[in-house]
């Protein structure tokens, strides 16, 4: 009947704007109720995680988590360096949409380190972001909105950059310009890329969540009560199906997104290691951290040991 289109349209659409959504919120802009996971055994771990999605026993979202991955120095190469304490990275993935209580506990946590390696694309005089400033740019509005249609906290306005162990490391403006004009890439390509990526995904069958919308569903997110909370688990289950940011931004070729930014924050690691830091965290959106994992064990000879959850989101809807 021709009266279903317009309903039929909006729901065949959700995997695609829960896919920009996802990358807009797990890391790809330029910058748990809270608690802590029990922590993995101490020991070399082959495979770590920096997103998950808790359920309870019916398969039902519990909770967004992201995670504190600890990587330490090994014995032979801080040998090889001349020191007798290992340096300890800690990577912190970050959803830059979360609870106040999420932030909190970030603030407290960060506190424990030498330095703090923090992204946001600005030139490094830039005066350091204080809590409760507006993001700017049309990224930075689409987050705010986002902000608002989830009932969720933007991270700009919580987290306290002006710390004395905060660092800046990431591009500059030009800089990032510049890595963009290398690769033939720009905004507009790379929202394309990411939108091709998600819809040919989509059709495949391969992401969830979004893709088992409804008609009930969708009146529910429109008008219900718990219309919030039904968004955030949506969103939640896209964050479960990395693979589209990985093939749309990852792979052999990389790009300025992600490669060329984790780059430059290595080069700062690297210059804070050569300061004597020897506790350090890099806090950077969840989408970057494969990379870093890989470039932490191959180009730094650490080896993750420990694993931390923090609860980011609650999904649990109202009673």
């Amino acid at each position: 009947m021709p009266a279903t289109r317009p309903v039929a349209a909006p729901i065949a659409a959700l995997p695609r704007l829960a896919c920009l959504a996802a990358a807009l919120i797990a890391g790809l802009s330029a910058p748990a109720a809270s608690g802590r996971a029990k922590a993995a055994e101490p020991g070399v771990m082959e495979e770590v995680g920096f997103l998950r999605l808790s359920r309870d026993d019916a398969g039902g979202p519990v909770s967004l988590d992201t995670s504190i991955v600890r990587y330490r120095e090994t014995p032979e190469a801080a040998a090889r360096a001349g020191r007798r304490t290992p340096v300890e990275v800690d990577l912190i993935g970050a959803v830059h949409l979360g609870t106040k209580p999420y932030y909190d506990t970030l603030d407290r946590v960060f506190r424990s380190y030498d330095a703090v390696l923090y992204e946001l694309v600005a030139p490094d005089n830039a005066r350091v972001p204080k809590p409760g400033r507006k993001p700017a740019g049309a990224i930075g509005s689409a987050q705010q909105g986002l902000t608002k249609m989830l009932g969720l906290e933007f991270q700009l306005e919580q987290i306290d950059y002006t710390a004395k162990n905060f660092i800046h490391a990431d591009l500059s403006p030009k800089e990032f310009e510049a890595a963009m004009a290398k690769r033939g890439e720009s905004w507009w390509s790379m929202f394309f890329k990411l939108m091709k990526e998600g819809s040919a995904r989509a059709e495949r069958g391969a992401g969830k969540g979004a893709a088992d919308v409804g008609f009930g569903d969708l009146f529910g997110l429109l008008f219900g009560s718990d219309r919030e909370v039904r968004l955030r688990r949506i969103m939640a289950e896209q964050f479960t199906d990395m693979d589209v940011l990985t093939a749309a931004f990852g792979g052999e070729e990389g790009s300025s997104l992600i490669t060329d930014r984790n780059a430059a924050a290595l080069d700062v690691l690297r210059d804070e290691i050569k300061r004597g830091r020897r506790r350090i965290a890099i806090f950077y959106g969840a989408a970057h951290m494969d990379d870093f994992d890989e470039r932490l064990r191959n180009d730094f000879a650490m080896e993750p040991f420990e694993t931390d959850w923090l609860e980011a989101w609650d999904l649990r809807l109202p009673k």
